[in-house]
This record gives C-alpha cells, sequence and structure tokens, in this order.
C-alpha cells in the first residue's frame, strides 16, 4: 500500500470527525487544512497536529504535498473547491451533496475524466459494514424479492434565519442537506425511479424544511422516503422482502445494528464492529482505488452520483426547491 498524504478544505463539525478516524488510516497522513478563517484553519491545524494551514481554500491546490483532497464546506462551495483540486491533479473526495445541481456535477465528472484524477462523492454511509451487509442480502436473494423501502430521517432545530440549514445562501434546507441519505439507499437497493410523487414544506427564508417522497421503481419496488429538519423522526430504514425484512436501526445512516426478520424465525440482530466514527472507511475506499490505478470506485461510481444528482434535481424541480446556482 502506498502512502497518501490528504488535505482538508473546511474546518467544521464533519470535516472534524473525518479527521478524528485518521488514527485509523495507517497509510495516510493529514498534511494540510484550509479555511476562511485564519483562526479556524490554525486552531483545526494544532489539534490534529496538522503541520500546514492556509487561512484561503486555494491555497490548497496548490500544495504540492497534498495528495487526496477533502472537501468539507458548505454545499454551495463544493463546486468551486473540487474544480479547483481537479484542475491541479489532486484526488477529491467530496461531501455530499457534491453540488447544488447535476449542471456542476457534469462539469466536474468532465474535468475528472478528461484528467484521469480520481473523484468521489463522500456518501460515507456507502461503505459501512451494516450497509454492505444489507446490500448482501438484497443480492443474494435470500429474503426474496425486494417489494418496499421505507427510510426516513429527522430532527428539530428551532427556527433561525442564519442557521446553516435556514440560509439558502449556504445551500440550507432539508432535501439536500438529510434527504439525500434515504434517496441514496432507494437508488442504491431498487435504482432509480420510473415515477415519483413528492411535496414540500418551507420556512419564511424559502428553504425547505420537510419533503416527503414515493418512488416507483422498475419491479414494482416502491419507495416511501421522508426528512425533516423540524421534528425528532425515528431516523430508521426498513426494507420489505418476500420472505422477511430488515430493519437499519436508528440513526440507520451511521455505524450500528440490522436486524434481519425471516418469516416464521426469530429476528437476529447483527452487530458490528466499529472503531471511531466511521468516516475512516470512505478514506480507505479511496486510498484502495488510487492503489489499484483507479479513478472511480466501483462502490460508488460517478454515474451513480450522476443518477442521484438528477434525482434531487427532479424532486425539487417537482417541490419547488430553488437556488441561486439554479440560473447561472
Amino acid at each position: 500500500m502506498n502512502k497518501y498524504n490528504w488535505g482538508i478544505i473546511g474546518a467544521g463539525n464533519i470535516a472534524r470527525q473525518f479527521a478524528e478516524d485518521f488514527k485509523f488510516l495507517s497509510q495516510a497522513s493529514l498534511k494540510a487544512v484550509a479555511s476562511r478563517s485564519a483562526d479556524r484553519a490554525s486552531s483545526f491545524a494544532k489539534k490534529f497536529d496538522i503541520p500546514v494551514w492556509y487561512d484561503s481554500w486555494d491555497g490548497m491546490a496548490g500544495d504540492p504535498d497534498v495528495d487526496i483532497v477533502y472537501v468539507a464546506t458548505h454545499h454551495p462551495f463544493h463546486f468551486e473547491n473540487t474544480r479547483s483540486c481537479l484542475e491541479a491533479g489532486k484526488a477529491v473526495l467530496c461531501e455530499k451533496p457534491f453540488t447544488m445541481n447535476k449542471r456542476e456535477l457534469d462539469i466536474l465528472v468532465r474535468i475528472a475524466r478528461e484528467k484521469k484524477v480520481f473523484l468521489m462523492e463522500a456518501i460515507w454511509t456507502r461503505f459501512l459494514p451494516s450497509t454492505k451487509k444489507v446490500l448482501e442480502f438484497k443480492e443474494s436473494g435470500e429474503l426474496g424479492k425486494l417489494l418496499n423501502i421505507y427510510a426516513d430521517f429527522g430532527f428539530r432545530i428551532e427556527f433561525d434565519p442564519k442557521h446553516r440549514l435556514y440560509d439558502p445562501a449556504i445551500g440550507g434546507g432539508a432535501l439536500l442537506d438529510i434527504g439525500i441519505y434515504p434517496v441514496f439507499l432507494s437508488l442504491l437497493m431498487a435504482g432509480p425511479p420510473a415515477k415519483f410523487h413528492a411535496t414540500a414544506r418551507f420556512v419564511s427564508t424559502g428553504v425547505d424544511h420537510s419533503c416527503n417522497m414515493i418512488f416507483e421503481h422498475a419491479d414494482e419496488v416502491v419507495s416511501s422516503l421522508d426528512c425533516t429538519v423540524m421534528a425528532k423522526s425515528p431516523t430508521e430504514a426498513n426494507l420489505l422482502f418476500e420472505k422477511g425484512w430488515i430493519r437499519m436501526e436508528s440513526m440507520w445512516l451511521t455505524p450500528g445494528p440490522i436486524t434481519i426478520h425471516r418469516i416464521g424465525q426469530k429476528p437476529k440482530r447483527v452487530k458490528f464492529r466499529e472503531p471511531g466514527n466511521g468516516y475512516h472507511y470512505e478514506a480507505a475506499e479511496v486510498m484502495r482505488c488510487l492503489d489499484q490505478g483507479l479513478a472511480e470506485s466501483p462502490s460508488l461510481p460517478l454515474d451513480f452520483s450522476l443518477n442521484l444528482m438528477e434525482i434531487l434535481d427532479a424532486v425539487r424541480d417537482r417541490c419547488g426547491i430553488r437556488y441561486v446556482q439554479d440560473d447561472t
């Protein structure tokens, strides 16, 4: 295995959790961090013993010692941060949602493929042992045909127009921030919808606080998906099959157990050894791909992310969820 130097753009909570998991990555080292705030960048660097910090995002692309960049800024800045790093020839792991719309993502994918530079969306849930196990069950056919998917993600944040989830200038809204997880699961397990129904509700700043979706997939599979930042929800995922069902327990998108229910048998709860926060799995996937000379992850290829963004665009269009990036 090769050794890789990582840089992080952004110094917020997700960047912190990602950095904490580097103790589980023997072939990786944190080389640099970039933030628009010198105080945040220097504080982050000190906390994680990172030798180089930048008080602007531009510095990361020009750092010759950085091999891979993790983009952990707010959604509207993913496009410019990722583009600058790709054009500098650096591999990129970009937080979800990849971009604000598919038009932006099309540009990034074109650059990555033309330059043959690795690019992957940081949907960490894809690489968790629990998600892999559920996918194995589905593909094995052990429980019969998949029939329905129920998945939700909800928590309550008091309305504050300056909070990132309610501020349209930094990509606020439930669908892109947390609704992407249920949509991701339905796409992974059942493919893109042939038809869909969706509705959203809004706060005074113009962003959606809740979104409800029903997807009709091929083979008569139906997904019922919900997200909200106005109420605490079970935040579970249940996949119904002909011969039973699988429950991904509360906060299903994070590391945790699953329960397999087979008709006529006692439920079997499966736990997984989960060191750290769970972000090291996606980082390990990036380095595994680079070790093999791959420019995309076979487990989360760019075409999957393009499909995901196309679905999100269609839901937003149906519900009237818009951002300034849609008009540029």
